[in-house]
Parts: C-alpha cells; sequence; structure tokens
C-alpha cells in the first residue's frame, strides 16, 4: 500500500503547476465550484451577421471579494491561464485575443515563473468573423473546449461552462473579411539562402482557420499522384531488435528468482516419457509467449498514439521514476495476493493445468520488470513503420525469445546448476536498471513539457541534461563502490568488468558536461544521441538552412513561375515530415542534414517541414492558439498518411510541381533515421540532374 501511494504521489508531482490547486469540495471554505467565486457573463455583437462579416465576442469574468482569474494570452513563464474554445465552424477568430489592463503581478510558485492575475472585473473583446460557408438561419454558439479558472485565497476552481449564446446568420452572397486574405500570403521571390552555420531561418506565415488549411491539404493531394505511395519499413530490424530486447529482458532482477520455480515444476515430471515433458516444456513456454506477447502487441498497436501525448508521457515518467525507487530498495512491489496465490494453487496440481499455471505465475512476477524494456521496444513503433500484422509478428518475436531458454530448462532442470547464482551481483544489476529508469524519466518530462507548453520552463533541455550528467556520474561512483544501497547484501570487490563499467559511466558523465555550455556542444555519436534522445528546442535544429511550413504557398509560387514561362528558384520542394518529439528526425536534423555534401545540395531545393505533432509557434507571422498548431498537425499527418501510406517519421518526399497545376512525386527516402550519408545525397541528387 506504502509503494502504491508513493507512486501516486511521484504522478501527482509530475503534474503541470496549474493542475495542483485543485481540491476536494469544501477544502478551504465553503467555496465548492467556479460560481462560488467568479461569475461569467458573455455576449456577442451584432447578433445577426452576413457570412464573411465581422462580429465581437465579449467574455467578462468577475471574481467575487478576495479572489481573482488569469488572463487568456499570458506571458511567457505564466503556468495558469484561461481559455475561450470557438464556436467552429461557424465562426473563426481574427488575430491574437488582447487581455486587457488592470492585471496584477508576482513572482510565480516555482524558480523562473510569474503569476499575472486580476483581482477585480476584467472584460475580453474576441474579434471574430462569420464563416463564408456558414449556414443561414438561426443557430446557437456553444464553446467547446473552454477552460476558465478562478481562485480564492486557498483553491483554484476550474470550469468548461460557457453561456450559449443565440445568433442568427442573415441570408445575402458572402462578403469577404475586413483586412488581407489570410493565405496564401504573397512571395516575390524565394528568400535567399542563410549562412551557413547560423540558426535555423524560417519562413514566417500567417495562420489559418482549420478549415481553410485542411482544404489547402486537401488540394495538394488531389494534385498529386493518384495511387499513394507506399514505404518500406525494414520489417526484419523490427524483429531483430524484438528478439535482443527479449534477451535483454532475460538479465533482469525479477527473472532469476522464478528459475527454481520452473525447475522445482519439472523436476515433479522426471519420471515421465520424453514426449509428456516435450509437450508440457512446449506448453509451459507457449503459455509465457501468449501472456508476454499479446502485451507486447497492444503496446506496439497503441504506443505511436500514445508517444506524444502529454499526459501519458507524464504518467509513464511517473512510472519509471516508481520502478527505479524500487530497484533502489526503497521499497518491494509486488502484485496483488489473489492473483499470485491462485496461479500457485493451480501449478501445485501438476499435470498440464499446473504447467500452465506456472507459466501464469512466471509471467506476472517477470512482468514488473519486464515491462520497462517491453516499452523501450514499443518505442520502436512510434516511428509509424509497419503494418499491424508486422507489430503482432514482432509481439510474438519478443516474448518467443523472451521464453526459450526457459524451454530448455524445461527439458533439462539439471543446466539450473550452469547459471550464475543469486547474489551481489543480481543487487548491482538492480541499482543500474533503476540508474538508467531515471534517464528514461527525463526523457518522457522532457516530451510532455514540450507538447504542454510553447517554451519550456521546468524540464529544459539544459536541465535535462544536467541531470543525466549527475545521473551517469552517481552510477558510476556506485559501481566502484564508493556508496552502497539499502538493498545490497554484501559490499562486493570491485572486479575488472565492473571497475570498467564504472568508469565508463562517469567518463560518459564527463563527456556530456561541455554541452550545458553552448556552442560548446561536444562532437561525435555519442553526443549526437544523448542531444537528440533529450529533444533539443524546435529552434536549434537543422541549422544553417532556411525552412517554411506552407507547402500549398510555395507550390502556387512554383506553378505560377513555370506558366508565366519562368524558371523559378529551387523549383523543387524538399518535404520533412518531421515532429517536435521526433528524435531520429532530431539525429538527421542535428548530424546529418549540416555535412557539406548534404547542405550544400539542401540549399538547391525549397525546404518545407510539415510538423506532425505540433507546429512550433515561430513559424507564424502572429502565433496563433495551441488548438490551431495542433489542427495544422493533425492535417499534415492525414496528408502523409493518404499520400504516401505510411506514417514513418522522418519522411522525406521530393516534389516538383508542374506548370499546369500538378504536382509530381520525384522521389521518396524510404530510410527513417539515415544511416547512410551517401545514399542519401544520392537521394537529392537524382531530382536534380533531371
Amino acid at each position: 500500500m506504502r509503494a502504491c501511494l508513493l507512486f501516486f504521489g511521484v504522478v501527482a508531482l509530475s503534474l503541470p503547476a496549474s493542475a495542483q490547486g485543485f481540491s476536494l469540495p469544501g477544502a478551504g471554505g465553503k467555496a465548492k465550484r467556479f460560481e462560488d467565486v467568479a461569475t461569467i457573463a458573455m455576449a456577442v455583437t451584432p447578433a445577426a451577421a452576413k457570412r464573411g462579416e465581422r462580429v465581437a465576442l465579449s467574455l467578462t469574468i468577475t471574481p467575487k471579494p478576495g479572489c481573482y482569474t488569469y488572463p487568456i494570452n499570458p506571458p511567457a513563464g505564466q503556468l495558469s491561464a484561461n481559455s475561450v474554445g470557438l464556436p467552429k465552424p461557424l465562426v473563426e477568430a481574427v488575430g491574437e485575443v488582447t487581455d486587457p489592463p488592470g492585471w496584477k503581478e508576482k513572482p510565480g510558485a516555482l524558480p523562473g515563473t510569474i503569476d499575472r492575475y486580476y483581482p477585480a472585473a476584467v472584460t475580453w473583446t474576441i474579434p471574430l468573423t462569420v464563416n463564408p460557408a456558414a449556414a443561414v438561419g438561426k443557430t446557437t454558439m456553444n464553446f467547446p473546449g473552454s477552460n476558465l479558472l478562478a481562485c480564492n485565497e486557498v483553491n483554484c476552481f476550474p470550469t468548461n461552462k460557457l453561456p450559449a449564446l443565440d445568433f442568427e446568420v442573415l441570408p445575402g452572397e458572402p462578403v469577404p473579411p475586413i483586412g488581407p486574405a489570410p493565405s496564401p500570403p504573397v512571395k516575390i521571390a524565394p528568400p535567399a539562402a542563410p549562412t551557413p552555420g547560423v540558426a535555423e531561418a524560417h519562413v514566417s506565415k500567417l495562420a489559418l482557420a482549420t478549415p481553410v488549411y485542411q482544404a489547402q491539404m486537401d488540394a495538394v493531394a488531389a494534385a498529386m499522384d493518384v495511387t499513394p505511395i507506399t514505404v518500406g519499413g525494414g520489417f526484419l530490424g523490427l524483429i531483430v531488435a524484438a528478439v535482443l530486447w527479449g534477451f535483454v529482458s532475460l538479465a533482469t532482477p525479477c527473472v532469476f528468482p522464478m528459475i527454481p520455480i520452473t525447475v522445482s515444476l519439472f523436476l515433479k515430471q522426471s519420471n515421465q516419457s520424453t514426449a509428456s515433458v516435450l509437450r508440457l516444456a512446449l506448453v509451459y513456454c507457449l503459455t509465457i509467449i501468449a501472456v508476454l506477447g499479446s502485451s507486447a502487441v497492444f503496446l506496439l498497436a497503441i504506443f505511436q498514439r500514445l508517444s506524444v501525448d502529454p499526459y501519458m508521457n507524464l504518467f509513464l515518467a511517473g512510472l519509471f521514476v516508481f520502478f527505479a525507487l524500487s530497484l533502489f530498495g526503497m521499497y518491494d512491489i509486488s502484485l496483488p495476493n489473489f492473483l499470485l496465490q491462485g496461479a500457485d494453487r493451480g501449478r501445485r496440481a501438476g499435470g498440464t493445468i499446473g504447467t500452465v499455471f506456472g507459466a501464469v505465475a512466471f509471467s506476472i512476477v517477470s512482468f514488473t520488470c519486464v515491462a520497462p524494456f517491453l516499452g523501450g521496444f514499443a518505442g520502436l513503433a512510434a516511428s509509424g513503420n509497419y503494418t499491424r500484422p508486422e507489430l503482432v509478428l514482432a509481439g510474438i518475436a519478443f516474448a518467443t525469445a523472451f521464453a526459450s531458454p526457459f524451454f530448455l530448462l524445461a527439458l533439462f532442470p539439471t543446466l539450473i546448476k550452469k547459471l550464475p547464482r543469486s547474489g551481489g551481483w543480481l543487487d548491482t544489476v538492480k541499482a543500474v536498471m533503476g540508474f538508467l529508469e531515471l534517464a528514461a524519466a527525463l526523457k518522457f518530462l522532457r516530451t510532455a513539457e514540450l507538447r504542454l507548453f510553447d517554451t519550456p520552463e521546468l524540464i529544459t533541455y539544459d536541465v535535462a541534461l544536467a541531470a543525466w550528467v549527475g545521473i551517469f556520474f552517481v552510477a558510476g561512483l556506485y559501481l566502484l563502490n564508493v556508496f552502497r544501497l539499502p538493498h545490497d547484501e554484501e559490499k562486493p570487490t570491485v572486479g575488472v568488468v565492473r571497475m570498467l563499467f564504472g568508469l565508463a559511466a562517469i567518463v560518459f558523465a564527463v563527456h556530456l558536461v561541455p554541452g550545458l555550455f553552448p556552442p560548446q556542444r561536444p562532437a561525435g555519436t555519442v553526443y549526437a544521441w544523448v542531444n537528440s534522445f533529450l529533444l533539443p528546442d524546435p529552434g536549434e535544429r537543422a541549422k544553417g538552412l532556411r525552412w517554411g511550413t506552407d507547402l500549398k504557398g510555395e507550390i502556387d509560387r512554383i506553378v505560377a513561375e513555370k506558366a508565366a514561362g519562368r524558371t523559378p528558384e529551387r523549383g523543387l520542394i524538399f518535404i520533412d515530415f518531421t515532429g517536435v518529439t521526433c528524435t531520429n528526425c532530431t539525429i538527421n536534423e542535428n548530424n546529418v542534414f549540416p555535412q557539406p555534401a548534404v547542405s550544400d545540395l539542401l540549399r538547391k531545393y525549397t525546404l518545407v517541414k510539415l510538423y506532425t505533432d505540433e507546429v512550433p509557434a515561430h513559424y507564424y507571422a502572429t502565433p496563433p492558439a495551441k488548438e490551431l498548431r495542433n489542427a495544422e498537425a493533425r492535417a499534415n499527418i492525414a496528408f502523409q498518411d493518404s499520400r504516401f501510406g505510411t506514417l514513418q517519421l522522418p519522411l522525406y518526399v521530393i516534389l516538383d510541381p508542374q506548370a499546369d497545376g500538378r504536382v509530381v512525386v520525384r522521389n521518396v527516402y524510404d530510410e527513417g533515421k539515415i544511416n547512410a550519408v551517401p545514399r542519401f545525397v544520392e537521394f537529392l541528387t537524382a531530382p536534380l540532374a533531371k
């Protein structure tokens, strides 16, 4: 019970600070809900308008005495804010919402944060445009996705219930909105390439309403080849990785204690025929494969969807910290007794039934240690390269590799005498696994914050890297026997192998230290991998190149130039399907793209990044809300899937817009992480030679 409470405490501490103010009803006074501390008033003016005309939505929050509310468009470092979801597709926002004066400000509860708030009534005016495609007639404006927050001196209370407003779309021809058209932006000529070595340059664009952007991507898809291009998934590599992860999972501290159970189970059957023992050994291993294989398939099937979800990453971070503290000896993890007792009773029954229950008991107990390795293997599925049948076969391969040694033990129980005995070495394995799981938790926390906030304030890249330096330095000291942990039963001598691993951990930590002092980033493959795994900020990737995210605008520019009989500068488009949280994308952009042979070729293309998790705010002339940037990313990934038949990240595509409006696909690079740079150079060179 104590371990479970600690686990949920770790997860709770991982949540954003803005979520920690929520309390149980009645805590801190009589206030129990938003209405007890503030009132809401809303109106739309005018209440009737033609399609394409402007209207104004006003929102007033009036805190009660001693209470306060938060801004809608907060400054950097603010952890709490209000948000208003618009009644789409009836209307669309025009520009940003400006917070009116009247706010007060104080230092935030966490270092480097601020707390801006309104202690009195405040009114926001939100300019809107009636959608040109809106249906004529009376309707109701609702505001899904809204979240308002009001607080008293003790607690904060959220609400997503905003008043519904009556509105009427008047008949008449659609009129264009006042002001400049949002897209495509006017471009006289493509910008010149930046100086090599400087930070990534951006071609800014205007934010578009989601239906407009989706229509643009649909138009691009319709202009391309009708038959989707299928990219290979590297299935053999997935199977090899599954087998390797399965064998690695055998070296966990939960597995060795189960070996005597396996042996004792089959020693009881030693008086049976060889055929009977073989049958029982197969039953035992197939049961393990069924239990662990189904778990692997489940994780592989959902991991791609969940790998970019911020709250799932917070949960995984808490889970890995929970496992790490257990491996350090702070507490023991045990499954409910009724599961273990039931499986043990069935195991004692003997025969086929006893064998099945013995395998189930083994799978249940070992899953505690196998789960992190299974999760690491499941991370391979986040690339989106593989079909469902391929993922099923990979899950079976993982479980088969894990179960195979126990088939031999079941057939030949005397082999146990040749296995190493549990002892001090197993305590060391536990501790090292704990350090590795702490390091992995930093990756999950970093991913969550990148997805939750435009500018990370807590788990920044430098914080994550500093934590890795500390973790691996302390791990090295442990391996060199400088200190011991609570579960260590003996104080082993520092053998040669242990000493080498300890030195390697300390050298690794010291190697990372210059990375904390940019631009003194270390060179070499080791730091490149760490840098990509910890996800540097998007603006730190693909330096020395100029990127845009307006694919439709670039296609229109090239088509217009060709239709006018001119040869456009950089008339081929290089698309980088990428993601803010994509590790392989970062490796390629930081270590392959800057190589002279590659960067010189890339500068001959119009470069476009299509983000599939969230488009970074710095690509817009006026950054829109996160909701709109997420919607644009969803449209990008739908476009990738429909045209290229894969969700692989990264994916590189070369397009050749034609004078008649068609878009020809010249080349698709079928490898995610670029392992052979000459092959990638050939991929870039071939379309330029035509």
